[in-house]
């Protein structure tokens, strides 16, 4: 069963891959199928051009009628040599300008879908691997349809070829394939062998990631990493992490290596026998010169065609199950569910808010968080929670805001459970302020004027961050950060703390949370 969903998946992944790549440019994507299944057509024809000069060569009577047909096939052969030029240099101009757009729409789509997960699956390890592995692994979409199109020019070229040997020996077509289908099998087990080792290592990477973010990006971890001399300990782990990984992978490698060796073998030994029946039949005067530099000059061009071709199907098979992770992912469910009939939420509140009895345990632990926790707070009324850190603050406002649903009891705003208000309609009527806020680098104005329906300056000066603001050049315009804009403004902890309070009041909800 599970090997069957592991298939399905794969196959979902590849018409997702082609999917967003059409969606990308469908001009660019049908051009570069049309380039490439011509290209494969004209695999055959240098060869046996090259096989009809060779013939005319030997069998010349009349010179002048010769010259004249040897200048018309050589100006084939000029134009075939120019269209398989022009389509190699088309199909990289296609491919460079196509790279871009196949990542907008797939990033676009992923960042869509993932953007809109409730955070119970970010905050669960499980779930959040897949994220993690579907995020490094997106750039695959770009290269796994190249290589389908490479592989179809490959495919056709090959097709050709072996149609061309089976009309002057059957026998030909039988040896070459059975020197070529062992290394497909072999390159199919391999990308499942990479794959164990990535899901296997995955966590692993997941920290390899954390301490390479943490040593080079986090500026705000760099002075406390200095301070206490810490580069050391995060540089010694980040290098174990990764050679663990890498240790994982070198397993995976070494059978693919002794995998191959034995198969160069099998291709070595299929080749001579198929060499020495062309030989054969020139030595019994059943080809001619031509045809035998012709079926030489196909059985090498095959031996390069099925080594492309193998490399394309292990290539694109390895993309498609590194792409797994994606699968899941865009058939992930809300886990907070919205209300079948919702009710307005209330334009005033009278009466207040009541946790009645409620309990909590996250999801995939056995710790409770809340334990048969009662209180009520009344309209109009600020109210101040209070406890040791762990004790369930975060978790009562997570709850509050429906980020996660009671184990047990009910929340209530004037009497109506939270559930039977539409998420977005709850959200919009409440305003919080978390611990780990987000310092967004864009201009004042766009910190502040978030979402909501209130006003910019007036918020700005409730918050008491127009204290500083009136100081920039720029006021609301002033970019904060420097990590987009090298000019913008840096802000202290403090000031930070001022915008994003008066992005909470500009949200202008009926319960603020602070």
């Amino acid at each position: 069963m599970m090997i069957k969903k592991e298939k399905n998946q794969k196959i979902e992944a590849l018409f997702l891959a082609i999917k967003w790549t059409y969606k990308g440019s469908p001009l660019l994507t049908i051009g570069i199928f049309l380039i490439s299944i011509f290209g494969g057509l004209l695999a055959i024809v240098e060869p046996y051009l090259f096989k009809i000069i060779i013939d005319k060569l030997i069998s010349q009577r009349d010179v002048q009628g010769f010259a004249l047909s040897i200048l018309a096939i050589l100006f084939i052969y000029g134009i075939t040599r120019f269209l398989q030029s022009s389509f190699w240099d088309i199909t990289n101009g296609i491919r460079k300008t196509h790279a871009m757009r196949i990542e907008r729409e797939a990033t676009h789509a992923l960042m869509k879908n993932i953007s809109s997960l409730d955070i119970g699956y970010f905050e669960d390890p499980k779930y959040y691997n897949l994220l993690v592995q579907a995020n490094q692994n997106l750039w695959r979409i770009f290269e796994t349809f190249y290589q389908i199109t490479f592989f179809l020019n490959e495919f056709i070229s090959a097709g050709i070829i072996i149609a061309a040997l089976a009309v002057y020996d059957i026998r030909l077509v039988f040896i070459i394939l059975i020197g070529s289908i062992p290394s497909v099998i072999l390159s199919l087990k391999t990308s499942d062998a990479l794959w164990s080792a990535f899901t296997e290592g995955s966590p692993i990477f997941k920290q390899v990631h954390y301490y390479r973010n943490l040593l080079t990006e986090k500026k705000e971890a760099i002075k406390e990493i200095q301070l206490f001399g810490a580069n050391k300990t995060f540089l010694n782990r980040y290098y174990n992490l990764f050679s663990q990984f890498l240790s994982l992978q070198d397993k995976a490698v070494k059978k693919q290596v002794a995998g191959y060796l034995l198969i160069g073998l099998l291709e070595g030994v299929t080749s001579v026998l198929a060499a020495y029946l062309v030989v054969q039949a020139f030595v019994i005067n059943k080809i001619t010169v031509g045809e035998l530099t012709f079926l030489w000059a196909l059985l090498f061009q095959f031996a390069g065609h099925a080594r492309w071709l193998t490399r394309m199907i292990n290539d694109t098979y390895t993309n498609v199950t590194f792409l797994k992770p994606i699968v899941p992912i865009l058939h992930f469910k809300p886990l907070i569910l919205e209300p079948v009939h919702p009710k307005l939420f209330p334009k005033e509140i009278k009466k207040g808010i009541e946790f009645r009895n409620v309990s909590f345990t996250y999801p995939r632990t056995k710790k409770i968080a809340l334990k048969n926790v009662s209180f009520t707070i009344n309209a109009k009324e600020s109210t101040a929670l209070v406890g040791e850190n762990g004790s369930g603050k975060t978790t009562i406002i997570k709850l509050f805001c429906r980020f996660y649903d009671v184990t047990e009891g009910e929340i209530l705003i004037d009497g109506i459970n939270i559930k039977e208000f539409a998420l977005a309609d709850l959200r919009n009527n409440i305003g919080v302020i978390f611990q780990d806020f987000v310092k967004y680098e864009s201009t004042v104005e766009e910190n502040i004027r978030l979402h909501g329906k209130g006003n910019v300056h007036e918020s700005a000066k409730k918050s008491g961050a127009w204290n500083f603001i009136k100081e920039f050049e720029k006021k609301y315009n002033t970019q904060l950060g420097r990590t987009l804009e090298e000019l913008g403004v840096e802000l202290s902890g403090g000031e930070w703390q001022k915008i994003a309070l008066a992005r909470a009041f500009y949200k202008n909800a009926s319960i603020l949370i602070l």
